[in-house]
């Protein structure tokens, strides 16, 4: 197309400077440069989202040092105070400790075994009371209950009541006497070797009911 022909005469304004730009337009892109911006997007895209991703995560940045590495010293853990007392055992509590009170009272209200009587041990039933038969009667039930070696007498004198008498502080003596007295319902039993004899001896009184 030919260029129109001005009718007026050149001035200052038709002069061209040859280095300033011709035209306010810019030349058309190419489909490289058009590309360019989303193959940066594809790729940076992907990236970053692993760094936001990996930041709030973590709460550090991807390839940051660690603190104890930027310093070159150690990192403390921080300890909460307040929890010093429930992480702290009190001595009272621990499953070891005793309470010497309670172990002193357990000792002291233990009770010894019992001592099983000896129903071979040799009793002699006296009656004092004057009432015949009462020292065979009571024989009877000693035999009927176990005992072996036991004999029958008379005896003169005034007790209080009827008596069981065993004649030495043994353990198995003093289980015996009790035995025989609980045997007869009697309620006295005494430690007098004289009375006693060699082992046991029973005096029967008018307040047995036998």
């Amino acid at each position: 197309m030919p260029k129109a022909k001005s009718s007026f005469p050149p001035d200052e304004f038709d002069v061209v400077d040859p280095t300033a730009p011709r035209s306010p337009h810019r030349a058309p892109k190419t489909r490289a440069q058009r590309l360019v911006p989303f193959l940066v997007a594809i790729i940076l895209g992907p990236l970053l989202a692993y760094v936001v991703v990996t930041a709030v995560s973590t709460g550090e940045l991807p390839g940051r040092t660690p603190a104890a590495e930027a310093t070159g010293g150690t990192v403390t853990p921080s300890v909460d105070p307040n929890l010093d007392d429930d992480l702290t055992e009190s001595p009272d509590e621990t499953p070891d400790s005793e309470d010497p009170e309670a172990s002193e009272t357990q000792t002291e209200t233990e009770e010894p075994e019992p001592v099983d009587p000896d129903p071979a041990t040799r009793v002699v039933i006296l009656n004092s009371a004057g009432i015949n038969g009462l020292a065979g009667r009571a024989q009877g039930i000693l035999r009927d209950a176990g005992w072996t070696n036991v004999s029958t007498g008379n005896h003169s004198g005034d007790l209080p009541g009827s008596t069981v008498f065993y004649a030495e502080d043994d353990e198995v003596l003093l289980a015996s006497a009790e035995a025989v007295a609980e045997e007869l319902g009697i309620d006295r039993v005494e430690l007098d070797p004289d009375e006693a004899g060699e082992a046991i001896t029973v005096i029967l009184e008018s307040d047995l009911t036998t």
